[in-house]
């Protein structure tokens, strides 16, 4: 059984959505809900789902919440035996929602990843270069995301998670085999705009000059852009109007990095993930 493995976030989420018309600056009357996220665990988890070794190298802290990412990993059989416990807390993110389900805002405290520094991760290079493929994402440091980028001879996978954390990997992002933005992080490392599919053509062009071999960008209910050396394509959004996507862009990001470890083309990659999408957005329709 190939294995891979994935450095990068684990968290619990917590989540709160009003009955009705969001009053700021009040108590509003809702829904709150928590469970266990990050972007590394939820690719994991995803990955867990193939016939994969799946090793989730994180940073937990102590107490209730790092036994919730335990017992999480435990259920979904992701491996947690090289992952570092720190005196920091477990990464935390809160998330506030209008009364559409859309985000107004959310705050992210995954300071314990700072303590994955390139030493520790020095010690892991040996299993991780024998891996079929190493997914990073962008709650690491810079100093980590250098030294991988660097060291790590298995194909990379980078998720940049989000907008604030995307530059963290700085030029290295050449260094990467495969990358999975949305077109807002796309644009925000290209510097290229991505407000129409041009732009996202630009951008996709501009990582490729970069080192980058494969490009896979979401644009949510526009579809999928993929783009390698010699090919590119749009596919359509295999699931559209869902009020509900979660879950849609790891499972994503998991069936394409199968198809990239089987050897499969960019574009049948690129079909693989969109179908994996659409399912997680009709299951929760």
């Amino acid at each position: 059984m190939e294995t891979i493995f994935v450095i990068g976030g684990a968290a619990v989420d917590i989540t709160g959505k009003p009955d009705s018309v969001c009053r700021e600056r009040d108590s509003n009357i809702g829904s709150v809900r928590i469970c266990v996220g990050g972007v590394g665990h939820n690719i994991a988890k995803r990955l867990s789902d193939y016939a994969y070794s799946v090793e989730l190298v994180t940073a937990l802290g102590k107490g209730y919440h790092a036994n919730m990412v335990r017992e999480s990993c435990e259920a979904s059989g992701v491996s947690l035996r090289h992952t570092l416990v720190c005196e920091a807390h477990t990464g935390t993110h809160i998330g506030v929602f209008d009364e559409d389900g859309d985000m107004l805002i959310g705050i992210s405290d995954m300071a314990a990843l700072e303590s994955l520094t390139p030493d520790y991760l020095e010690a892991l290079l040996p299993q991780v270069n024998a891996a079929a493929m190493c997914v990073i994402d962008g709650n690491l440091s810079p100093d980590a995301l250098e030294f991988l980028c660097s060291s790590v001879t298995a194909p990379l996978f980078y998720d940049p998670v989000s907008c604030a954390k995307a530059k963290r990997i700085g030029p290295n992002i050449g260094k990467c085999f495969a990358i999975k933005p949305n077109r807002f992080e796309a644009g925000f490392l290209s510097g290229k705009s991505c407000d129409t599919v041009r732009g996202v053509y630009r951008a996709a062009d501009w990582f490729l000059e970069q080192g980058v071999e494969r490009v896979f960008i979401s644009l949510g209910e526009e579809g999928l852009y993929w783009a390698d050396g010699g090919n590119c394509g749009l596919l359509p959004a295999g699931c559209t109007g869902a009020s509900n996507t979660a879950g849609a862009g790891d499972a994503m990001c998991a069936a394409i990095i199968d198809g990239c470890v089987k050897k499969h083309t960019a574009e049948e990659c690129a079909v693989l993930g969109s179908e994996a999408s659409a399912r997680v957005c009709t299951e929760n329709l």
